[in-house]
């Protein structure tokens, strides 16, 4: 079986390809550098999603469309909005057009986000709750599952993943826990400082192997109503101060918090943490790693 992995070189991309392709799956990536990074690829093609042509020659060689490429990071998006919105709505527009045109490919499998909940009413959040997003990053994905609606036909099926706070080793800066692990000294048991944003606001955090190992299911599992969506989530909502106390009590160490109100995003909830039992019940999915474990490993592997 063929799978097309868009956004292949990014940190989703990079550790489902690797997933996938132990599994034996051929995986042909696509993404806009020229050169892959992944080792798992049979092949690989430099390109942009807003190519119409480019786009549906690759799709037509598959069975299955994995669709990852997106600006996702919080500051790439502040500075590159309308970017943002081409790649995020026009790309996706571009790859839903060529897999339903596609005579081989039967199966589309989009990465979403938790940040399309946005303002919350209840928790833990369930597909079904509310979506009032209140940043760039959850209105563009929400209305790219708009498009999925509205493209999904009756002989194909469409499933989308609304991933939470996915971290591990590999990941970008931008983001919390790799922001965390680059400042800490681990040979180091005096007290040290490092220096965060919001540390008391709850997100819930997602190892990428329990992220892959969804994916992996999702190719495998039949839906029976043809378009569903799934929660990817740890049900457990945790601070950046009690994340920094997780990694002192995994390594001995002492560490004191600085809290930079430079740092913080007010385009955020204070606290949010979703539900996977739909996925648990659909597709047999739910985290195998705790946080504490996982941190373990994401600091191993680095």
């Amino acid at each position: 079986m063929n799978i097309l992995i868009t956004g292949v070189n990014g940190f989703l991309g990079r550790n489902i390809a690797k997933k996938l392709s132990d599994a034996g799956f051929k995986i042909l990536g696509i993404d806009i550098q020229k050169k892959a990074i992944s080792k798992y690829l049979d092949q690989y093609d430099s390109g942009s999603i807003l190519d119409k042509k480019f786009i549906s020659s690759k799709i037509a060689e598959v069975d299955i469309v994995i669709h990852l490429a997106a600006i996702t990071a919080h500051e790439e998006i502040i500075d590159k909005k309308y970017q943002t919105l081409d790649i995020n709505l026009d790309g996706t527009k571009n790859v839903l057009s060529a897999f339903n045109s596609s005579k081989k490919a039967k199966k589309f499998i989009y990465a979403s986000t938790g940040k399309v909940y946005g303002k919350i009413s209840e928790l833990p959040l369930a597909e079904k709750s509310t979506t009032d997003p209140i940043n760039i990053l959850g209105k563009s994905k929400l209305i790219a599952e708009r498009l999925i609606d509205f493209y999904s036909t009756n002989d194909k099926t469409y499933i989308t993943f609304r991933i939470f706070q996915a971290y591990g080793a590999g990941q970008v800066d931008h983001f919390l826990i790799p922001t965390i692990i680059k400042q800490i000294n681990f040979d180091n048991r005096d007290k040290q400082k490092i220096t965060l944003g919001d540390i008391k606001a709850k997100r819930d955090y997602i190892h990428v192997d329990d992220i892959a190992d969804a994916f992996s299911l999702a190719i495998s599992t039949e839906i029976e109503t043809g378009n569903e969506t799934f929660n990817l989530s740890s049900g457990l909502a945790l601070s950046a101060e009690e994340i920094v106390n997780q990694i002192e009590d995994l390594f001995d160490l002492r560490i004191d918090i600085q809290s930079d109100q430079s740092l913080f995003r007010y385009d955020e909830e204070s606290i949010e943490f979703g539900s996977y039992a739909k996925a648990e019940s659909y597709l047999g999915w739910k985290p195998k790693l705790s946080i504490r474990e996982g941190l373990a490993k994401t600091i191993k592997e680095l």
